[in-house]
C-alpha cells in the first residue's frame, strides 16, 4: 500500500472546491456512498480509528459507514467532519464525482456546486484526483472504469 499512497500528492496539497460553507453544511454526509481508497483506510486507520467503525462494504466496494443517515464522522451538534484534514479523497474532490451512467459530472445536490463548476483550474485538478482515485480503485478492487466515458465526460467539464 506504501506505493499506492506515493502516488498521490500529500492530502493537505489537495484543495479544491473549499469553501466556507462547506465546513457546516454537512449535505454530503448525509447518505453518503463515499468509497474508500485503500490509502483512505490508512491513513484513517492512523488516526486511531478501528476499520470496522468507518468501513462497509456495499456493492463490493468499502465505503463509509453511515450511523443515523450520516457519515460516521459527522458531528450532527457541530455539523463538522471530524476528520476533516484526513478525510477521503473522493470528500476532497466532491461534489465531483463519477456516475457510472453520466461519467464525469457535479453532483447538483450540493447547493456550490454550480459555483465550483465554474473554477475551472480547480476542476482540472479535482478530474486528475478523480482518475487518481478510480486507478487505485481498479487497481485494488478490480472496479471497472469506462474511461472512454470518463475522458469524454472530464473534457466537457474542463
Amino acid at each position: 500500500m506504501n506505493n499506492s499512497r506515493s502516488r498521490f500528492k500529500p492530502f493537505s496539497e489537495i484543495n479544491v472546491f473549499e469553501h466556507e460553507k462547506c465546513l457546516t453544511c454537512g449535505l454530503c454526509c448525509r447518505g453518503t456512498e463515499m468509497v474508500l481508497t485503500p490509502s483512505d483506510i490508512v491513513r484513517l486507520e492512523a488516526l486511531g480509528f478501528k476499520r470496522d467503525l468507518f468501513v462497509e462494504v456495499r456493492g463490493g466496494l468499502p465505503r463509509l459507514r453511515n450511523i443515523n443517515g450520516h457519515c460516521v464522522f459527522f458531528d450532527e451538534r457541530s455539523g463538522r467532519c471530524l476528520v476533516y484534514p484526513q478525510r477521503p479523497t473522493g470528500c476532497r474532490v466532491y461534489p465531483l464525482v463519477f456516475d457510472e451512467e453520466k461519467g464525469v459530472t457535479f453532483d447538483r445536490e450540493c447547493p456550490l456546486s454550480a459555483e465550483f463548476s465554474a473554477r475551472k483550474h480547480e476542476v482540472v485538478q479535482a478530474v486528475a484526483e478523480l482518475e487518481k482515485i478510480l486507478k487505485e480503485l481498479e487497481r485494488s478492487y478490480g472496479y471497472r472504469v469506462n474511461w472512454k466515458l470518463f475522458s469524454a465526460t472530464s473534457r466537457r467539464l474542463t
